[in-house]
């Protein structure tokens, strides 16, 4: 039960700041000695469910329009969402195109700390972007410039890159501000999300839930990460108004090279 309460906070925490969850659940898997990638599966799905949910609660004011026909007469409100899809085209290609590459990468910690290093580099120089100023926001952004955010996150699919990180990044190189691109980022999250969830939950639902699987204590799991992704993304958009992605990045180089100093003593 402790080992799923530090990976439910774990992933509540990371999935929305720049840190990259997929890269902390790999590495926190390891060190735990988590092994069966079975049930591994079935507990991430879990997880980012959790965290799906934490991020529609908290946008709740700008998906509630999209269930009333009124809001779908607002141009305003259609745009956004053509921006949310041209920029999911490019995300779910990567993401179906590169599937076994990525998977590959899981199981290998060093290259999860060299991409997490990438995170930080990305997030640095983004950090000095910021100071440029905005010339758009998520209302008049570009139809290319979404699509380069799409990019951004398709490519986040690695573990160690982190999806929030590389899409806040990419908005604010596009002209966005550390708010706009954040708000921008976790919009796209539900599509992207959402639907990498649905495929992976397809695949348990032909082949059933492993034996060894303790589904209760999964459930225990996602809701933690649900709470603490939800405060999370409160502390994230209020650090942002600050433009101050320069002190996560500092975070992901320690940790980066503190876990390949790790990994390599544990190894010799």
């Amino acid at each position: 039960m402790l080992e799923v309460i530090i990976l439910g906070f774990v992933q509540g925490l990371t999935e929305f700041l720049p840190v990259s969850s997929s890269g902390h659940l790999t590495l926190v898997q390891v060190f735990f000695n988590w092994k069966n990638p079975e049930t591994n599966l079935v507990f991430d799905i879990i997880l980012h469910f959790g965290t799906l949910l934490a991020v529609i609660w908290f946008f709740r004011k700008d998906l509630l329009p999209y269930f009333t026909i009124s809001g779908w007469k607002d141009p305003t409100r259609r745009r956004l969402a053509l921006m949310v899809v041209a920029a999911s085209v490019p995300t779910a290609a990567i993401g179906i195109g590169f599937k076994k590459t990525f998977e590959a990468m899981f199981a290998s910690p060093p290259t999860v700390c060299l991409f997490l290093m990438v995170t930080a580099i990305l997030l640095f120089i983004a950090d000095k972007f910021a100071k440029r100023g905005e010339t758009c926001d998520i209302q008049t952004i570009s139809p290319l410039k979404a699509i380069i955010v799409g990019i951004f996150q398709g490519i986040a699919v690695a573990p160690g890159i982190s999806r929030s990180g590389a899409t806040i990044s990419s908005g604010i190189f596009c002209g966005l501000s550390g708010v706009e691109s954040a708000r921008f980022s976790f919009l796209l999250m539900i599509p992207a999300v959402g639907g990498a969830t649905l495929l992976e939950a397809k695949k348990i639902f032909v082949s059933g839930l492993p034996a060894d699987i303790n589904l209760e204590m999964a459930i225990v799991g996602g809701i933690v990460a649900m709470i603490t992704g939800f405060m999370a993304l409160r502390f994230l958009m209020a650090f942002l108004k600050e433009q101050r992605l320069r002190y996560f990045s500092y975070y992901l180089a320690i940790v980066s090279s503190c876990s390949w100093v790790a990994l390599t003593f544990f190894r010799s």
